[in-house]
Order: structure tokens, then sequence, then C-alpha cells
């Protein structure tokens, strides 16, 4: 047996392993080593290791050139845990390798450098987090979501809401609101109603003082 090749395997020696039949060492043509049963072997139980059977089963040329988020599939690098790995390129021209599984799946969609300038970007994208308007919305939120805001129990403490669109970004607060005109505030039209377009305004501070007396 030793020396002979069933398959894609080639018999190394003969190993003593407390199994029953002649167990034998083997090794597959791409260097992978196992122990198999003699009768496994002339039987054709088996005749590659399973890394060589998935290359085989999922040709790994067929991802080239395949595209998964930013990542561009360039050449296939080897078997690597019973996954394919593949060098790739992100639109920005820097190269990693991968898991075909893991762009599939959409684990991995750009490079780590394109990750962080997209969030920079998400992050900055207004410009206007230092301005008042800014201010005035995420007060807004805070105080009608944070139990912790020193006047929660006026607003959210009583059921005043910020309406969804609100919420979901300070973007659409501001087209809907605008700027903020000089020495005004946001004021409820229904003092007891949410902050939404059709219930807010923009009013003076001696108004909105005026306003919450009679509001009571």
């Amino acid at each position: 047996m030793i020396g002979k090749k069933f398959g894609k395997w080639e018999v190394l020696g003969e190993v003593k392993i407390g199994k029953p039949g002649k167990q034998y060492e083997c090794m597959c043509e791409c260097g992978n080593i196992s122990v198999k049963s003699g009768t496994e072997l002339r039987k054709g139980r088996g005749t590659q290791c399973r890394e060589c059977m998935y290359a085989t089963l999922y040709d790994p040329q067929k991802e080239i050139g395949k595209k998964y988020g930013k990542w561009t599939i360039i050449r296939f690098i080897e078997v690597r845990r019973k996954l394919m790995h593949y060098e790739t390129e992100c639109e920005c021209g820097r190269r990693s390798i991968h898991a075909a599984a893991d762009l599939r799946s959409g684990k991995s969609i750009q490079c780590i450098y394109c990750h962080n300038r997209q969030n920079a970007l998400k992050n900055t994208k207004h410009g206007m987090h230092t301005s008042p308007i800014y201010r005035i919305w995420q007060a807004m939120v805070q105080r009608c979501t944070n139990s912790n805001a020193t006047h929660y129990y006026r607003y959210g403490g009583r059921g005043i809401k910020v309406c969804d669109r609100w919420r979901e970004s300070f973007e659409n607060f501001y087209k809907d609101m605008g700027d903020r005109p000089d020495g005004m505030t946001i004021d409820r039209i229904d003092n007891n109603g949410n902050y939404e377009p059709a219930n807010c305004r923009w009013i003076t501070h001696k108004e909105n003082c005026r306003n919450r007396y009679y509001k009571k």
C-alpha cells in the first residue's frame, strides 16, 4: 500500500490508532494529511481531502470579477477552514483577502478606510452641530425622550412626543422649520400636542412666556 495512490491520496505509511483494520497516513495532492483505512481507500470512499472536495464542487474561478459592495474579487487564494478565500480590491484601490461567504452575506462591504470616511461624512453631512437651530432640535428631542433631562416631567413625562419625521433626523426638522428667526424660540400651538410641523411655530420669548401662562 505504501507509495500507492488512491484518487488524490498517496499512502505514506501504516499507523496504529486503535481502530479495526489497517490504517494508513495519507497525503492529498494539495498537501493535507489524514488517516484513512485500507478499505476506505480501495473502495474509493473519499478520493480527496475535504478542502479539495469543496474546491471541486464550487469552482473558485466562478467568483472572479464579481462585485460585493465596494469589493471586487480579483483572484482565488486558497481554501481555508472550508471557505474559499479571495484577494479583493475596494473601489478606493486598497486590497485585502476575504472569504467568499463573508462577501456574499454582506459581512464586509468595503475597506476600513472607506468605512471610516463614510462615517465621518455621515457625522458632518449638515455641518450645523454647533448652530443654534441644531441645539434647539437636540434639546427638543431630549426633553421628550430622556427621563433624566431637566424638564422631562413637563414634556415626555406627560406624554408630549417628537414626531417620527423629526426624530429620524435633524435635516427633516430643519427642512420643515428653517432657520430660527433672531430672538425667537420654538412653540407648540396646542400645549398638549406633540412637536410636529402642523403644531409648531417660531415666536418671541415674551410671547412664549405669555402662552405658557395662559395655556396652564
